[in-house]
């Protein structure tokens, strides 16, 4: 039963497979200026501010390996500047959400809630910063979660609803939060990386997959009829769908935000960074660069102890990222029984949300996969260093020598 509780949560999505509740948007559009390429900024220093979900954040990493991290420290070498980070991305981050539809609140990026959006992360640098035009470097990404993770992960779900949505959320929806982000930061660079495939024909197979794949799958009578083997090639197919139609989206989605913009190929300010995650490194495959479950006393990992973890919640059974323990008190903590009374609904939402909280980083980039996010990025980034005016002058170097 309580395996069953979980099918129709989004929660219970993000515990199996790791893919937290991310972002899409709805934001006016509006003509920006362009930057004034070539121009040397007159700081000492390169703003960098950071939006998004859990995949900007880091879900599951240890600072010294996000993404983020490394290329604020990969620029510094590179420009001679100081970079300094403000980072509003963190896990579960939605662009828009309903008001109230989170009662939850954390401190801790970890802990996978939809709030504050994307939108209140913009509103919030804007304020921190002052003055938005100092901001130099965007790193931005969204659209999954308008997706609905649980249609991802449902073998049920139909291609066409399920195309046709992505190219919505992660083509319009997402065109239109560029629009926003190049007006509100006029001077800024932008660079959105994509997504990956979830699982592939790689992954792990065996009958806790198997058995795995039928409590996500919705349980009308058609979707009970369907085989164990035609459950997994929907779900293969499903996610086949959502790699290759949000990556083109995303894209598609930049490439009208800098025409709009007036722009030449050399003077484009939103750069889209796709990310070539092969099959062999989908969830549970052989080589894969998201993290995984971990079984405590032996060290094994993969699909097969997942419905152990789900059914009994032991603690035996634990993802194998970096920060898990720290995320789990703070999990813990942002999803304590509340002092007021609450129904029996709202006790199993969350007690769900919490076991979801504590197995968040399932699916995200592990180590490898985020140093592959970062080189995949950095290819962009180099092409700016020069015409953005990012590189520190000669004469700065002399005036401030190394000790």
């Amino acid at each position: 039963m309580l395996i069953r509780r979980f099918i129709y949560s989004s929660s219970f999505a993000a515990i199996v497979i790791g893919m937290l509740v991310l972002v899409a948007v709805n934001s006016s559009f509006a003509q920006q200026p362009a930057i004034a390429t070539g121009k040397s900024i007159a700081r000492e220093h390169i703003n960098m501010l950071v939006l998004g979900d859990s995949i900007m954040w880091g879900q599951g990493l240890k600072t010294p390996d996000k993404t983020w991290w490394r290329l604020k420290n990969w620029l510094q070498e590179k420009t001679g500047r100081q970079v300094k980070e403000k980072i509003e991305a963190h896990s579960g981050a939605a662009v828009d959400a309903p008001s109230g539809a989170e009662p939850f609140t954390s401190n801790d990026g970890e802990v996978n809630l939809l709030a504050p959006t994307i939108n209140e992360q913009v509103d919030d640098a804007r304020k921190y910063y002052g003055d938005p035009s100092q901001v130099d470097l965007i790193l931005l990404n969204g659209c999954i979660n308008d997706v609905d993770v649980r249609n991802l992960l449902d073998a049920a779900t139909a291609l066409g609803p399920l195309e046709a949505s992505i190219k919505e959320k992660c083509g319009g929806r997402m065109q239109s939060l560029l629009h926003r982000v190049t007006r509100e930061f006029p001077n800024a660079h932008i660079v959105v990386p994509g997504y990956y495939r979830i699982v592939s024909p790689l992954s792990d197979d065996n009958s806790f997959a198997r058995l795995l794949v039928k409590n996500l799958t919705t349980q009308r009578p058609e979707s009970r009829r369907m085989s164990d083997k035609q459950m997994r090639a929907n779900l293969v197919a499903i996610s086949e769908l959502w790699y290759q139609v949000s990556t083109r989206s995303l894209a598609e989605a930049v490439a009208s935000v800098n025409a709009e913009l007036g722009q030449t190929d050399a003077e484009h300010r939103v750069h889209f960074a796709e990310i070539e995650f092969s099959p062999e490194h989908a969830f549970s495959a052989p080589d894969t660069l998201l993290w995984n479950f971990k079984f405590g006393s032996t060290n094994l990992s993969g699909l097969r102890h997942a419905i152990v973890v789900l059914t009994f919640g032991t603690a035996a059974y634990k993802p194998d990222d970096e920060v898990r323990d720290k995320r789990s008190k703070s999990c813990k903590e942002t999803y304590r029984k509340p002092k007021e009374r609450e129904d029996k609904a709202q006790k199993e939402r969350r007690e769900v949300k919490y076991l979801a909280c504590r197995y968040a980083s399932l699916g995200h980039p592990n180590k490898m996969g985020a140093l592959i996010y970062t080189e995949t990025i950095k290819g962009q980034l180099q092409r700016l260093v020069n015409r953005a005016g990012w590189l520190r002058k000669p004469d700065s170097l002399q005036a401030h020598p190394a000790n």
